[in-house]
This record gives structure tokens, C-alpha cells and sequence, in this order.
């Protein structure tokens, strides 16, 4: 150990305890704390702490997707919670249409909306798993294991879908002509 001895442990065994060998140390090489980055670190069993970007395997057209908390303030996240509670039934297809519309409702981009629908059946993971929380508020877990019930999360999707369509139809639809006449 760089050339300094390990004292005799004080209490006669050959082992020093960490109280030893925090001695060895000294008072004044007090730890500085840790630089704190804007990383995520995530475990892995053959390397230890690792950094990996927030993202990792997800496509720069799904990163860029924001998700409905990211786009709700405090206030509107206060008057979603009132108005789930008085108007928006349990039913696993409603949930879902009101997510997608307060999701829809708040993107400050609308090109988001093109990119999303065009990657149907798929709901991005950072969004699907908002949407799947968002659901399990309404009581819609299976008592047994806490997951949302297979018939429930496609009829959750399936609402989220349809919004999205109907969205998306109708920002692409050819403007009505007036009488049938062209000017």
C-alpha cells in the first residue's frame, strides 16, 4: 500500500477495521463531493456503473417527441386531475382519446403530429408508458400483479390512435368548396 504501514488493529486482531484504515487517511484529505452531471447512469453486471445517453436505441424522430408532462404546466397538470375526476369516465378507449388530446392540444410543433401518426401501430416508449400511467390513474391495474389488463392497454392504444387520426385527417383534408364553385 504506497509505502505506508497498516497501524496494529487497536482491538489485537490481525484484521484493521475501517476505523484503522480511515486513520491512515489523514484529516485533511476530506472526499470532495461528486461533479453532478446531466447523465443517466444505469447498472450493468459485467461493467458496472456506466453512462448512457437518456435515449439509447430510441430514433432521433421518437426523441424528439415530447411527452405530456414535458408540455403541462403545474397549473394545467392541477386542472387536468379536476376535470379527470369529474368528466372523464373509466373506460379504457376515452382514457386514452384524452391523453391524445391534451397531448395534441399542447405540442408548440405541429409537424410532431405527421411524424407520430406515420409511425402507426407503434406509440413512441416514452409516450406509451405515459399513456399506460396516465391509465392505471383511472383504476384500470388487475388487483393481482399491479399491470394494466391486455384487452384494457389495446383499447387504451386504440383511443390514443384515433385521435391521432382524426387529428391528423383533418389537418390534411382539402379545404371545402363553397357551392362547388372555384373562384
Amino acid at each position: 500500500m504506497n509505502g505506508s504501514a497498516v497501524p496494529a488493529p487497536a482491538n489485537g486482531k490481525a484484521v484493521p477495521t475501517p476505523k484503522d484504515l480511515a486513520g491512515l487517511r489523514g484529516p485533511a484529505t476530506a472526499l470532495a463531493p461528486a461533479p453532478q452531471s446531466a447523465a443517466t447512469l444505469r447498472w450493468s453486471s459485467d461493467r458496472g456503473w456506466i453512462d448512457r445517453p437518456a435515449s439509447l436505441g430510441e430514433p432521433a424522430e421518437t426523441a424528439s417527441l415530447p411527452t405530456l408532462a414535458q408540455l403541462t404546466s403545474a397549473e394545467q397538470r392541477w386542472a387536468d386531475r379536476e376535470e379527470d375526476i369529474t368528466t372523464v369516465g373509466g373506460d379504457p378507449y376515452e382514457v386514452g382519446q384524452v391523453f391524445a388530446r391534451r397531448w395534441l392540444d399542447r405540442l408548440p410543433e405541429p409537424s410532431h403530429v405527421p411524424k407520430l401518426a406515420a409511425m402507426y401501430p407503434r406509440i413512441p416508449h416514452r409516450i406509451d408508458g405515459e399513456l399506460l400511467r396516465y391509465a392505471a390513474r383511472f383504476g384500470l391495474l388487475a388487483h393481482k400483479d399491479d399491470q394494466i389488463d391486455e384487452h384494457d392497454r389495446y383499447a387504451i392504444r386504440a383511443g390514443f390512435w384515433r385521435e391521432i387520426d382524426l387529428h391528423a385527417a383533418t389537418r390534411h383534408a382539402p379545404a371545402p368548396e363553397e357551392n362547388g364553385r372555384t373562384p
